[in-house]
């Protein structure tokens, strides 16, 4: 066996076809293998832009003495994240049910059979005080795995069991009149009272949640958390003040030092949030926000001709070559020499720098705008002295989509029709590439001239099967997505067309995705999901679009998918925050 890596079309995995590990691409084959040489299988998750997945290749990976150990005993799979999500999603449910709050890389050991016994997320080459060092790790599953089966046999059915309780359907004990008391209260628990946003360590955005309760505005409580949360968006560390767009979360409670990756899928959704809460309240300053992270996607290094790349690398090179998280961001004083006399003399009075991060000191829309063109001269710098860092390699058509449903958003919050059009070039590039008989691949691969050719010979073609380059998978999100962005686009041009594709899109995923009454996130019905994680899950808006949209649809939700929101968001109604939103849509 040997690294075969450096056949995948995946940035990730193409990334790792160097190393000294025997990495094998996911398939069946290799499940086969590990059955024939009775072999644990180890599985490194994670994603092109991912900061501690570089780090635990540097670490680990780039090891001959670790290599050793996995190379003789386990056989070493990799995996995309972006390309499988099914994948990751199962197996981030299993590290959640152990207490682990899951993450990337993910390191999943499993059976020949692919049930998982053990799992962790980023693990040291050496010892610390939280975690063993990888390597005696490895050698202690790998013990485990031939000299105490029946432990990992215990583990399977203690995961099993728990599957089949986690995911039985109960009738909520608390009354209908209740429910919603209940609920604002659950939420009202997560809320940080000193710096806002959800809970009091790292700062995700949590734009499900943040959607649930900007359903709720009325309810003082919910409207001042909102304004307040996005007050520190706008002008704290989350957001890019040079370059525009939002970073992926900040590590402190403060929101003063982001974690640098950037997501097609966060600015996407977090625009959206500002638009909608913009309509809300009238402040220009959430507007401009999300206008600039607009212009970021659509202007800078994520833009190609068939759509938007998923992501941009947290890392970069600094002076030296070598990769440092967060280099291109961080300013010095040297980035502001490019300011006029009275731009220098007036920046500390509207803006300060935390570790090299920009934060705004007012949350005026004024102050803001008029800040920008000095910081714009220092971007430009920044841009010619430092190499940028690098994006991922695949367009993901969820993402893609889900950025077409946020330009509509602007449309209507601004009447302007270049909104409109672009949201409207980009669907139907999607439809023309991604898009085969209302069944939606998962995206495409980053070989733009090449796609361009193909797609030029072939432009009197409604379809183009890009074979070499398309993403040959298929997910629930991405057609969930895909409705959703279909089913806006026919609220705001009332074109019966969008109607047609939309009931199109229903069928499929009736079709292909649902049993029982249930949509599961992978076509063989394997991987149940209803929680809201980074993005709404899609179980969860298609039951909130179902609702939403039935009269026009003439259709109604099934019963068997209302009864299981309906016991999962009395269960764990902060982690079903979209399923609320559906919920409360039939209780209008």
């Amino acid at each position: 066996m040997e690294n075969i890596l450096n056949k995948e079309k995946s940035l990730y995995l193409a990334r790792h076809a160097h190393n000294p590990v025997h990495w094998q691409p996911w398939n069946d084959k290799v499940f086969s293998m590990a059955k024939k040489l009775n072999k644990p299988v180890f599985v490194s998750i994670g994603y092109s832009s991912c900061h501690w997945c570089r780090v635990m290749e540097k670490e680990s990976f780039e090891d001959e003495e670790t290599a050793k150990i996995l190379n003789e005993k386990y056989i070493p799979v990799k995996v995309d994240k972006d390309e499988y999500p099914d994948i990751d999603k199962e197996y981030q449910f299993y590290i959640q049910s152990t207490g682990d709050a899951g993450g990337w890389p993910l390191s999943v050991f499993l059976t020949p059979d692919k049930e998982p016994f053990f799992a962790g997320t980023y693990f040291p080459k050496e010892k610390n005080s939280a975690k063993p060092a990888f390597k005696t790790i490895l050698e202690s599953i790998n013990s485990v795995f031939h000299n105490k089966y029946d432990e990992i046999e215990k583990v399977i059915n203690t995961r099993k069991e728990f599957i089949t309780s986690f995911n039985q359907i109960n009738k909520p004990l608390i009354s209908e009149d209740k429910i919603k008391e209940y609920r604002k209260n659950e939420f009202i628990k997560i809320f940080d009272p000193v710096y806002f946003g959800f809970r009091v360590g790292v700062k995700f955005p949590y734009i499900p949640s943040m959607m649930y309760l900007l359903d709720n505005f009325q309810e003082k409580e919910y409207a001042a958390f909102l304004i307040n949360t996005a007050d520190k968006i706008c002008t704290m560390g989350l957001c890019d003040h040079l370059f525009g767009g939002f970073f992926r979360y900040t590590v402190d409670r403060m929101w003063q030092m982001p974690h640098f990756e950037k997501m097609l899928s966060d600015n996407a959704q977090i625009s959206s949030f500002l638009i909608q809460l913009y309509r809300k309240t009238g402040n220009r300053l959430y507007l401009f926000t999300a206008q600039k992270a607009i212009d970021f996607v659509m202007y800078g290094s994520i833009r190609t001709d068939y759509g938007y790349l998923d992501s941009l690398d947290a890392d970069s090179p600094n002076n030296n070559g070598d990769y440092e998280e967060g280099y291109f961001y961080k300013v010095t004083d040297r980035d502001f020499t490019v300011l006029n006399e009275k731009e220098l003399k007036n920046f500390p009075n509207e803006a300060g720098v935390h570790n090299g991060v920009i934060y705004f000191k007012h949350k005026e829309y004024i102050k803001a705008a008029a800040l920008d063109v000095s910081l714009k001269k220092a971007a430009d710098r920044i841009s010619t002295i430092k190499s940028h860092p690098e994006p991922d390699n695949k367009a993901v058509s969820g993402h893609n989509f889900m950025f077409c449903t946020t330009l509509l958003n602007m449309y209507e919050a601004e009447n302007e029709p270049y909104e409109l059009e672009q949201a409207l070039a980009l669907y139907h590039k999607l439809r023309h590439l991604v898009v085969y008989d209302s069944k939606v691949y998962r995206g495409l691969y980053a070989v733009e001239d090449e796609i361009n050719k193909v797609m030029q010979a072939n432009s009197d073609k409604d379809n183009i099967y890009l074979e070499e380059y398309i993403i040959n998978h298929r997910v629930l999100s991405d057609h969930v997505y895909y409705l959703e962005a279909t089913l806006k686009f026919y609220e705001i041009t009332n074109e019966n067309e969008f109607l047609l594709i939309a009931k199109n899109i229903i069928k499929e995923i009736e079709n292909t995705f649902v049993k029982d009454g249930i949509p599961y996130l992978d076509t063989s019905h394997r991987i149940i999901d209803s929680f809201d994680d980074d993005k709404p899950n899609p179980v969860g808006l298609y039951l909130y679009l179902i609702n939403k949209y039935g009269l026009q649809l003439n259709m109604q939700a099934d019963k068997q998918l209302i009864a299981y929101a309906e016991d999962r968001a009395a269960r764990f109604p902060t982690g079903h925050p979209t399923m609320i939103r559906a919920l409360e849509l039939i209780n209008k």
